[in-house]
């Protein structure tokens, strides 16, 4: 079974382009557009690892990463904050929310690479899915 990312952005083009470079990487990747739709996708999918922004419209990355911590299912989950929110105290209540790692915007390629690094590459023909 190959390795999974679910990105997580209300800008379309970021998630969709990060879930399009993840996939040239060699792993499995979907894009979510809100805090619901990744919580959502989770169930079907279960990521090894989310890219999660945290200034989003209606359920914010800090909700949607408690609501993933709560389920044993994605303990294993590697979950990242992406945001333009880069001050110490806004680090500190990322991890204090749940988050594993911080990542300020905006992100650049070897960034990504050095993210999914973290993970074991899958075989190459993997595609990106869309969650719908």
């Amino acid at each position: 079974m190959g390795k999974r990312v679910l990105v997580v952005d209300d800008n379309r083009y970021t998630a969709d382009s990060f879930a399009r470079l993840i996939s040239l990487l060699g792993h499995e990747a979907r894009p979510a557009y809100s805090g619901s739709e990744a919580v959502k996708c989770t169930a079907d999918f279960s990521p090894d690892m989310v890219l999660l922004d945290i200034d989003m419209p209606g359920m914010d990355g800090y909700e949607a990463v408690r609501r993933l911590r709560q389920d044993p299912l994605h303990s294993h989950a590697i979950i990242v904050a992406v945001t333009g929110w880069a001050r110490q105290e806004d680090q500190r209540r990322a991890y204090d929310a749940g988050f594993d790692l911080h990542v300020a915007k905006p992100i650049s390629v070897e960034r990504l690479k050095e993210l999914t690094a973290m993970l074991r590459p899958t075989d190459p023909r993997t595609t990106t899915a869309w969650c719908r």
